[in-house]
C-alpha cells in the first residue's frame, strides 16, 4: 500500500538522491545572505517543536465540534502554511458586533419600551412602540442577524458563498506534501510560484534586528537552484521570537514529517492523522501507540507532557546525525 501512497519524487532519508553541488552565489546574493545560517540536512529524530500551533486538547476538540467539514492545515498529506487577511478582520468585528447586538441590545431595548410604556400611561401609544420596534427589527436585528449567523455556519464549513471564500479563507503562502515529496511556494492570487522536490532546498536560519535592537529570526527554505529570491516561510509554524535551537528543532520536525520512512512527528495536530498514513500506522501497531494518547489528556494533564517533553529535549541533541546529500554515488 505504501508504495502507491508515496509517489517517486517522496523523500527517503535512507535514499537520498546525489544532490548537484550548490551553484557560486553572485555578489549581490552573498551581501543578502550576511548573517544566515544553513541548517544540516539530517536522519531525522523524534525531537519536535512544541512551540508548532499550539492548541490544548480541549481547544482541539471545540474546533473539531465546531468544524466537522473543515480540513486541519495539518494533516498525513499536507502541511500548509497559510495567512489571514484583513478582511477576516472587520468580518470578525461585524459578527461580534451582530451577535452583542441580538443577545445584549435587543432585550436591554425591549425591556426599555416595555418600562417607558408604563410610564408614559399610553401617552405614547402601543401603535408608535410598534412602529418604533418594527423599524429596530427590520433595519436592526435582521441585518445584525444575517452577519452573525452566516459567520457561525462559515466558521462551522457549512455554507461558503464564492465571494466570501476569496474574501475571507486564509491565503496560502506555501505547501509540503508529504506523499509526493514536492514542496510549492504560492503567489498572491493563489497561483504557484514554483515546485521543486524537497531535497532540493537549502533550510536557512535568518537573522534581523529589530527596532529595539533585540535579534529577530526567520527560517526559510530556499531553492538551491533556481536562483529564486522568494524562500517558503516555516517561521510562520511557531511562535514569535523563538530560540535558535527550537528553529532546529522545527527544521528537524520538518524533515520527520517530510521522510516516508519515518512516522509522522508525535503531537496534537497529527493525531488524528496517523492512521492515514501507511508508515505510521504501521509503527503504531508495532510499538501499541494508544491512538488517542493526546486527545484525551486533560488540558493539565497535556501541559504537564509538554513540559516534560521540553525538559527532555533540552538535553538531547535538536536534531539527527548529519546527512551528506551531496555524495557521489558509488
Amino acid at each position: 500500500m505504501s508504495q502507491t501512497v508515496y509517489q517517486q519524487h517522496a523523500y527517503r532519508s535512507n535514499q537520498v538522491p546525489p544532490q548537484k553541488p550548490r551553484p557560486e552565489k553572485t555578489l549581490a546574493q552573498r551581501l543578502l545572505s550576511a548573517g544566515q545560517r544553513m541548517l544540516p540536512w539530517s536522519r531525522p529524530t523524534k525531537t519536535v517543536s512544541t512551540r508548532t500551533a499550539q492548541v490544548s486538547p480541549s481547544q482541539w476538540q471545540k474546533m473539531k465540534a465546531t468544524a466537522k467539514n473543515q480540513e486541519c492545515f495539518w494533516n498525513e498529506q499536507t502541511l500548509e502554511g497559510l495567512t489571514g487577511n484583513i478582511w477576516v478582520r472587520v468580518y470578525l468585528v461585524l459578527s461580534g458586533l451582530g451577535k452583542v447586538t441580538v443577545l445584549f441590545i435587543t432585550p436591554v431595548l425591549i425591556f426599555t419600551l416595555l418600562l417607558g410604556s408604563l410610564i408614559t400611561a399610553g401617552e405614547f401609544g402601543i401603535s408608535e412602540w410598534g412602529t418604533v420596534l418594527g423599524a429596530y427589527i427590520l433595519y436592526v436585528i435582521i441585518p445584525a442577524g444575517v452577519v452573525w449567523g452566516q459567520f457561525e455556519l462559515y466558521n462551522r464549513g457549512y455554507w461558503k458563498p464564492k465571494l466570501l471564500r476569496k474574501l475571507l479563507d486564509a491565503r496560502k503562502l506555501f505547501e509540503l506534501n508529504r506523499r509526493t515529496g514536492m514542496v510549492t511556494l504560492y503567489k498572491r492570487g493563489g497561483k504557484v510560484r514554483y515546485s521543486y522536490p524537497f531535497v532540493e532546498f537549502d533550510c536557512i536560519l535568518a537573522t534581523t534586528p529589530s527596532q529595539q535592537g533585540l535579534v529577530n529570526y526567520s527560517l526559510l527554505l530556499a531553492h538551491r537552484y533556481s536562483g529564486s529570491m522568494h524562500g517558503v516561510p516555516l517561521g510562520v509554524l511557531v511562535t514569535p521570537h523563538e530560540t535558535v535551537a527550537e528553529y532546529y528543532r522545527l527544521w528537524n520536525m520538518i524533515q520527520c514529517y517530510m521522510d516516508v520512512t519515518q512516522p509522522l512527528p508525535d503531537i496534537l495536530l497529527l493525531e488524528e492523522a496517523r492512521p492515514k498514513d501507511p508508515t505510521t500506522a504501521a509503527y503504531d501497531q508495532q510499538t501499541g501507540r494508544n491512538p488517542r494518547y493526546w486527545r484525551d489528556m486533560s488540558d493539565d494533564a497535556y501541559a504537564e507532557a509538554i513540559t516534560q517533553i521540553e525538559a527532555k529535549q533540552s538535553k538531547m541533541s535538536e536534531t539527527g546525525p548529519e546527512i551528506d546529500i551531496f555524495a557521489k554515488a558509488s
